[in-house]
């Protein structure tokens, strides 16, 4: 039966994707309607299955550790189109599986954990951050958190947890055997992004006290009325520059150059080499999987729109994310522009009041020419931008095709192209034409 499941699955991809369609989630709908346990039955054979999770980063996180499995040729699957909910789980164990693979790498919507925890059990899980997102679809963090807590709770998996960030060692007590990772406190001098999700120990309700931050929440924190504090670390990034495009080592050891840029990916590479160390791969393997990764899913992804002038795209979908990619301008000294691209589509969360708690008095000492909002909420982004008093020509059309094609108009040799969630495939496309 698994391999007529196989089989139909592949077909219905073809059919949705010979429609106009991904085919990342159909696959599944159709296989859940058959049976609704089906992916237990798909994951049953998998002798490692890794969760990869966080409000940022878990598709970069999980699209680093599939890349360095393929280049070492390990056999595994991984969900590389960041179909992360339950259908497209499913499609993935569908579509990719394999007779001899026993590994699984999958990324996970932290909003769908609990839906995907009935089915399957992970035998160890990376989670690197919690941010205020689409709230409502999820409620405030703390909510989030207890959902998950709940879920990991009894199954003894193996977290790996960023051990900068209180809200996600608030988890270690669901785990076994626990491993964590971190950035030195003097490791490397991030942008102020602002915003301070955490102020309170989850334990005593007693506020954090912080002996040093790297950007919103995540820092050296301990409680002064609890023992709550910031764990020990087995990978710790000792030293990183950002140029624009990311070197750094761990726990003092060899140099890893990327092609990775924004100093928010330096918590996506540890969090990918710390998984990796603890599947067995050497570090030589590692440091070449890390290092030839070049993002092409729109997240700080290179496009050539001319031969004089490049585009930095990357997704942001809430205020630690949007704030992290605006500030990536600091690091150009050159003239740019912007394409701020907001829509309101379901799979975006309908709130977008989040935009106001975003820092875009990070632009203001950078020099920008114009700024284009597009998306069909573009009149609230060129408000809010109103409101921060930014020194640039901004530009409103909500249609993003038009946006783009504005945008390949300028001469500036870099500009820097953030749409969130819905919008990212369509600004992607125009911008590669």
């Amino acid at each position: 039966m698994l391999e007529f499941y196989k089989i139909l699955a592949k077909l219905t991809r073809k059919a949705s994707r010979l429609a106009g369609k991904k085919g990342t989630d159909l696959p599944g709908k159709v296989l859940r309607k058959l049976d609704n346990n089906v992916l237990s039955k798909l994951a049953s054979k998998y002798d490692e299955i890794v969760f990869v999770t966080g409000t940022n980063g878990k598709t970069t996180t999980s699209n680093l550790i599939g890349h360095t499995l393929k280049v070492c040729n390990k056999d595994y699957i991984n969900n590389f189109e960041g179909a992360n909910m339950l259908d497209g789980i499913i499609s993935t164990f569908a579509i990719q599986s394999k007779n001899n693979t026993k590994l699984a790498v999958i990324e996970i919507d932290e909003g769908s954990i609990s839906k995907v925890m009935n089915y399957i059990t992970p035998t160890k899980f990376v989670i690197n951050n919690f941010f205020r997102d689409q709230i409502d679809r999820f409620g405030e963090i703390d909510t989030l958190i207890e959902t998950i807590g709940n879920q990991l709770e009894g199954k003894n998996i193996q977290l790996i947890l960023n051990s900068d960030d209180p809200f996600v060692t608030r988890l270690a007590k669901y785990g076994k055997n626990n491993i964590y990772f971190g950035i030195n406190h003097d490791a490397y001098n991030f942008s102020d992004y602002g915003i301070s999700e955490s102020k309170f120990c989850p334990n005593c309700g007693h506020e954090l006290v912080y002996d040093s931050v790297h950007y919103s929440q995540l820092g050296f924190y301990r409680c002064a009325k609890c023992d709550f504090k910031h764990p020990e670390v087995k990978y710790n990034v000792t030293n990183a520059v950002v140029e624009p495009f990311i070197k750094f080592s761990v726990n003092n050891g060899e140099i890893i150059e990327t092609r990775l840029a924004g100093d928010y990916n330096i918590y996506n590479l540890l969090a990918a080499y710390s998984l990796l160390k603890e599947l067995g791969l050497a570090d030589e393997e590692i440091h070449q999987g890390l290092g030839s990764y070049t993002s092409k899913n729109g997240r700080m992804q290179s496009i050539d729109i001319s031969e004089d002038a490049t585009v930095l795209l990357n997704l942001a979908k809430n205020p630690a994310g949007l704030n992290a990619s605006l500030a990536i301008g600091n690091v150009i000294k050159e003239d740019i522009n912007y394409l701020l691209v907001l829509n309101d589509n379901g799979a975006d969360g309908l709130d977008i009041s989040w935009i106001w708690d975003t820092d875009f008095n990070i632009l203001t000492n950078q020099k920008i020419r114009n700024i284009i909002c597009s998306g069909k909420r573009a009149k609230e982004l060129a408000l809010r931008l109103k409101y921060s008093e930014i020194k640039a020509n901004v530009i409103v059309n909500e249609n993003i095709a038009e946006a783009v094609s504005e945008l390949k108009k300028y001469p500036e040799k870099y500009a820097i192209a953030i749409p969130n969630y819905t919008a990212l495939t369509e600004t992607q496309k125009e911008l590669e034409k």
